[in-house]
This record gives structure tokens, sequence and C-alpha cells, in this order.
């Protein structure tokens, strides 16, 4: 295993390098921490959104995931997140763009001026992406263990030790460096190795006949009702519009056409890497490996299985690449909840720029050392656990900022009601065991929409200025 653990050793030096030699750049700068100055190109930023989405769990949790539930489950929740991003590209892109502020709370908060919006937006954010931190430092832990032989424990460490320095002093323009290549490792592994299956077994229609000929439950929808496949549709189709770090990238683009463009683009690099995955790497696996105790691990059987060394330290540089394009901008959107979102309003003015600056690397650290201390006990099928997370988001978030960028009639009252009631209702349904028989992100959605309408209906008008102010950010 000397040859993979050099490769992947220089892997991870190379972003810590990324990162410290942003840090020249940004260190003094929120614009550069948090959107890169604003200066990202179209395809640049179009790699990086498809980093961010294609996460851990897109490479080891979605496989896992179709392993054991069947690739109805895993191709739901995957077309909605394809479904996401034209609504993004369409609805949110260009206004929010031109709206120039760093997050999706700081447009919340001045189109809803209320203490409620700003503190609670960003504190669900921490709440969600922390789970979602812990999904992706899973599949590196999981990853170092079965393919370099190195302890969970130990992995977990060293991976969360790696992308904490890079983000917190290299911030966004260290991220979008290091995400381009990540991006592109992904691609080659993922793409790569299902054309690799397809030559040695046949199309992809060749090789789901094999498979369900051995195993039907493969392409049937087994272990849960339909309903929840609704419920991952749904969930995605709706987070990829407002999830905070697909956000921030639009933010990072030269202006609003290029940040339409990124999101289109982005959209058919993600489709192709999860096809692949789905449809090629995830049969032959279950060919192959047929009664794997813990899903996740499939693609990590089939890498070790299939391919000599250097191959395998280049699939976990990918699983890595993987972990940390998500998780840098995970920890970028936490740290900016924290620092930019929650203390910011409070700092500016009374500290330095230096302070502002330790505030943010604190913020940083302090989130990815409270997942790392989580997924010491990680949980079970890491895309079921993250998705979980994100549907917090879809349910409090979505209709707000749809609404807020769309609807005349939306104000504060309707506003606040729809943050609020969408993240109560989808704790309940999700946390509280209330079950009406439908996906608790669809309750929550109408909970949310209903506040929305009744507070825009009943509440106080919107001003003109304000409604003046929504309508520029589309030109």
């Amino acid at each position: 295993m000397l040859l993979e653990r050099i490769l992947v050793v220089v892997y991870l030096l190379g972003c810590i390098g990324i990162g410290i030699a942003a840090s020249k750049k940004v260190f003094g700068s929120r614009d550069e921490y948090w959107v890169a100055g604003r200066r990202i190109g179209t395809v640049v930023n179009a790699m990086a959104i498809m980093a961010a989405l294609a996460s851990g769990g897109s490479i080891i949790g979605v496989m896992g995931l179709a392993y054991s539930q069947g690739m109805p489950a895993t191709l739901a929740l995957f077309t909605g997140s394809i479904m996401g991003f034209p609504i993004a590209s369409i609805l949110v892109a260009r206004p929010l763009r031109n709206f120039g502020r760093y997050t999706i709370t700081d447009f919340l908060g001045y189109r809803y001026p209320s203490a409620i919006v700003r503190y609670l937006v960003p504190t669900l954010i921490v709440i969600a992406f922390v789970a979602y931190i812990v999904a992706q430092l899973k599949a590196a832990g999981i990853t170092a263990t079965a393919l370099l032989g190195i302890p969970y424990d130990t992995a977990l460490a060293l991976s969360a030790l790696v992308f904490i320095i890079y983000v917190s002093f290299g911030g966004m323009v260290a991220i979008t460096w290091t995400d381009v290549i990540q991006g592109l490792l992904m691609m080659v592994v993922v793409v790569g190795t299902a054309l690799v299956f397809m030559g040695r077994v046949g199309s992809p229609l060749e090789i789901m006949r094999q498979a369900t000929a051995v195993a039907p439950e493969l392409g049937q929808v087994t272990n849960q009702p339909v309903s929840s496949y609704l419920g991952y549709f749904v969930i995605w189709m709706t987070a990829i519009p407002v999830i905070p770090h697909i956000v921030m990238r639009v933010f990072t683009a030269k202006d609003a056409k290029s940040a339409r463009k990124s999101m289109n683009i982005a959209m058919f690099a993600y489709s192709g890497i999860i096809l692949a995955a789905v449809l090629v790497i995830v049969p032959v696996g279950r060919l192959d490996f047929p009664g794997l105790a813990d899903a996740d691990q499939l693609f990590l059987r089939v890498m070790e299985a299939q391919f000599p060394p250097i191959v395998r330290g280049i699939a976990v540089a990918a699983v890595l690449a993987a972990v940390m394009s998500t998780t840098d901008a995970l920890l970028l959107a936490c740290s900016s909840a924290i620092a930019h979102d929650l203390l910011g309003g409070i700092l500016r003015g009374r500290a330095s720029e230096r302070t502002l600056a330790t505030v943010r690397v604190g913020s940083t650290w302090l989130v990815g050392i409270l997942a790392l201390i989580w997924a010491f006990s990680p949980p079970e099928l890491i895309s079921q656990f993250y998705t979980t997370g994100v549907g917090l988001l879809s349910s409090s978030l979505f209709v707000p900022t749809i609404a807020g960028l769309w609807w005349k009639r939306a104000n504060r009252t309707g506003g606040v009601a729809a943050v609020v009631a969408g993240a109560v209702v989808y704790g309940l349904g999700v946390f509280g065991g209330i079950n009406v028989g439908v996906p608790p992100v669809v309750v929550a959605l109408l909970a949310s929409a209903s506040g929305m309408i009744l507070g825009g209906l009943f509440g106080t008008p919107e001003t003109s200025e304000m409604i003046a102010e929504i309508e520029s950010l589309h030109n």
C-alpha cells in the first residue's frame, strides 16, 4: 500500500499548499474570503459547483444506497437534483447574483428584516451542514481504511485537519482552485471505471440485464414505501436553488449570465458522474459482491478487487477529492453562517479587519472539530443521513427565497412564517415521529407556502421601495 499512500499524501499536501498560497490574498478581504472577489469564470465555476455537489456521498453513499435499496431510490434522489439545476438557473441565479452579497441569509434577512430570520436561518444551516459534513468524513474514513490500511479514526482526523487548514486560511479562493482539480479527478475515476467495466461486460443495458437476473431487487422498489422516493426527489429539487454552499458559488460568478451558464454546465457534468456510478458500477459491484454488510463499502471493494495499486491510489484521492470538494464548501458555508450572519452584525464596525479574519478562521475550526467528533460514531447509509439534513433547509428556505424574488405580495410576516413553519413541520415529521402518509418535506413545504400566502394576504403590505429593489435584481 506504499504507492497508494504516497499518492494520497502528495494530493493532501497539494491542497494545504493551495490554502496557504491563497491566504496571502484573502486574509484581509471579506470579498476575497467569502466569494473569491466575484470574478470566477463560467467553466471554472461550473466545475466547482459540480464538485461541491458530487460529494463523498455521491461516490460512496449513492452507490451504497442503490446497492441496498435499489436503483429507483437513488434515481429519485438524483433526478430531484437534476431538476433543481434549471429551477436555480431560471428563478434564482440572476437575481441573487445581482443582489451581490455573500450568503442566502443576507438575502432573506434583507427581504424579510426580522431577528427571527437573521438568526434562525444560519442556525438551521449549521445544524444541517454539520450532519452533511459528518457523512463526508465517514466516506473519507472508510476509504482510507479499506484501500490504505489506515485506522478509521486516524483517517478521519487527518482528512479533517487538511480541509480545515486550507478552508480556514484560503477561503473561497482556495476552495475554487481545489474544487476544479477535485472535480476533474472525480470525473476521470468514476467515468473511467464505468468505461472499463463496459469494455469488459458490455453496454449498461447488458450490465443491468446480468445484474437483475441475479439480484432482481436491484431494479425494484424495495425496503421502503414509494412515498419516500417522492421525498428524496422533492428534497433535492428544492434544495439546489437555495442550499447555501451552491448559492455562495452564484455570488462568486463574474456576472449574472455567467452564474446561469455555470448552473447548466454543472448539471451535465454531475449527471455524467451519477449515471456512470449507478447504471454501471453498482450493477457490476452487485454481481461481484452480493452480500456486503455495509453497502457504503461497495465502490471501495470494487476498486480493491479490480484494479492495480496505482489506480487504487488515484481512486482514494478521488474519493477524498469528492469528500473535500463538498466539505470545504459546507465548512465555508457554516463559517459564513457563524462569522458573517450571526456575529458579523455585532462585530462589524467594532472590530478590526484582523479580528474579523480571526473569527472567520476560528468558526471554521469550531465547526470542523464538532463534525469530526460526531464522525467517530458515524451513521449508516450516508446518502440518507445527509439528505435528511438537506431536507431541513429545503423545507425552510425554498418558499421564502422563491417568493421573495418573484411574488410582490411577499412581506416580512409571510417570510418569517414561511421559514418557521417549514422548519418546525419538517422537524416534527422527521424527528417527532409524526407520520401523515406523505413525505415530511412535502408537508413542510406546504406549511411554509401556507405561512407565506397568509402573511402576504393579511400582513402589512410590502413597501413600494422594496418591490422596486427586488424588481431591479431581475434586470
